[in-house]
């Protein structure tokens, strides 16, 4: 049996339960080991792994499509220029003494809180007889993000928000004498947002990044993805052969088991979540920042997330012309659809396991007519239904094939040096090795921000904080206060010798 019937075996597994056990997650391991079994074995009778899988990519990855009720970046400019805070009566912009950190007064001062909430906000919300708004624990949950993103939300709420003493975080989230948040509340706000809702605020902050972050007038993108351990057992909490393949559930039904790269303090397998971002790539600086990500459990190719984060990017209004991955994205027939539908070139490395086609330098990857032919045939560009067009260099007279010759030879786009563009340009060559500066924002996702190890559970509440912890680090790009500066040799030589 193919693994793919494993992978809709596991999410009916998720639907129905989340369908008929909403408290799943209240219950003793023993309560939910009894359920798992009955429920596991009732679909795996019914099953019949002969009919192929009818849901898509999206539903097997445990993904949401792309909802259409969210906007774009042009829409988000004219509908933050024409809100009006004043109208709800909400004084979420004032300004502080109590703020004395430069990068919270910065980020306090730079976004209109007031639209925020209006983004966060619910159907049929009321601001009626309120006395804490969506923004404050929003603001709550940003400032974890911001400053202590290494401790657990149950002393964050005691130490770092209740306490007296603390005026310059209370006043930064903007509570009054005698309001408090709960770790409770945070979960419960974390849990309640929908897709939609984080994409709308996702876009406003990226909105914000690009307008007030100096940066290239063309940037880059590229793709890549990075594992998010959880901070459960690594054994499954049931574990089921069937037809020769081994169904696993773990404590946390929407995560898997999956692969990371090899490194000398840690496994290779990894229980968890992966997160994969589109990340933009400034080709002057070579800095790159993460965009907009898109979470799934651990154990799915990430090949099957470069269609999903190009529509998503698409879908905000990001200004996608190439975008870059390595040899993991962009199969031949993928990178065409793409590019045929949004009109978007997949740049990535060859595949060292796709060989040269016929008649093509191992080296220098001329190509030639035939086994005969030593003149090497010029490009002329690529065809939509026959691929890349060469054409013979040498002139009619002097060939010596020339009349049993066509002198034109097309090679089908493939994924190896043939891909959308041909790698032997050396301009394509230098955005692909451009493309290991994309895996940098990982580290800081991952330390700077808390994503390491993740400190909840469930799809739902850690795709919020993935999503707040990209929002934080782009306020941090744009308050650049925490920039290194950088030092002369003259300078260095000056510390090295004080040193010693």
């Amino acid at each position: 049996m193919d693994r793919i019937h494993v992978k809709e075996i596991k999410r009916q597994l998720r639907k129905t339960l989340k369908k008929e056990s909403p408290r799943f997650r209240d219950l003793g391991r023993k309560e939910k080991k009894v359920i798992l079994s009955q429920l596991l074995k009732q679909i795996t009778d019914q099953y019949d792994d002969t009919q192929p899988v009818t849901a898509d990519s999206y539903e097997l990855c445990g993904v949401e499509k792309t909802p259409d009720n969210i906007y774009n970046m042009d829409e988000m400019d004219r509908l933050s220029k024409e809100f009006n805070s004043g109208l709800l009566g909400l004084k979420l912009r004032s300004k502080t003494t109590a703020i004395k950190d430069p990068e919270l007064e910065f980020v306090n001062d730079l976004c209109d809180w007031a639209f925020v909430n209006k983004l966060l906000e619910p159907d049929n919300y009321s601001h009626a007889h309120r006395e804490k708004y969506p923004v404050h624990l929003f603001k709550a949950e940003l400032l974890k993000s911001l400053k202590y993103p290494e401790i657990s939300y149950r002393k964050y709420c005691e130490r770092e928000i209740n306490r007296k003493t603390q005026k310059e975080n209370r006043a930064f989230i903007g509570l009054r004498r005698g309001q408090e948040i709960h770790h409770s509340q945070l979960s419960n706000f974390r849990s309640s947002l929908s897709y939609s809702t984080l994409i709308n605020i996702m876009v406003y902050f990226i909105h914000l990044f690009l307008n007030n972050k100096k940066l290239a007038d063309h940037l880059v993108y590229a793709v890549d993805s990075t594992e998010l351990a959880e901070k459960i057992s690594s054994y499954p909490l049931i574990k089921m052969r069937f037809r020769g393949q081994d169904i696993r559930i773990y404590q946390d039904i929407d995560a898997d088991c999956g692969s990371r790269r090899k490194k000398r303090d840690k496994s290779i397998y990894v229980v968890g979540y992966r997160l994969h971002t589109l990340t933009a790539i400034d080709p002057q600086t070579e800095k790159a920042y993460p965009i907009l990500s898109i979470l799934a459990s651990a154990n799915h190719h990430d090949s099957q997330f470069l269609e999903m984060l190009v529509d998503l990017g698409k879908a905000i209004g990001l200004k996608l012309n190439i975008v870059i991955g390595d040899q993991a994205y962009g199969k031949a027939n993928e990178s065409d659809a793409i590019q045929k539908k949004h009109n978007v070139t997949i740049l990535n490395q060859p595949k060292e396991i796709k060989e040269l086609p016929e008649f093509v330098d191992k080296n220098s990857h001329c190509v030639f007519m035939n086994g005969l032919c030593d003149s090497p045939m010029e490009y002329r560009g690529k065809d939509e239904e026959l691929g890349h067009e060469f054409h013979c260099s040498v002139e009619y007279g002097l060939c010596p094939f020339a009349g049993n010759c066509s002198r034109v030879r097309h090679i089908p786009v493939d994924t190896g040096i043939f891909g959308q563009i041909l790698y032997q340009y050396k301009e394509v060559q230098q955005l692909c090795e451009m493309r290991k500066v994309a895996e940098r924002p990982f580290n800081l996702l991952k330390h700077r921000e808390g994503l390491e190890p993740l400190r909840t559970l469930t799809m739902q509440t850690t795709r919020t904080v993935t999503i707040i912890a990209n929002i934080a680090t782009l306020l941090i790009e744009i308050a650049g206060y925490r920039q290194k500066k950088k030092i002369s040799k003259n300078e260095q030589l000056t510390l090295f010798a004080k040193a010693a």
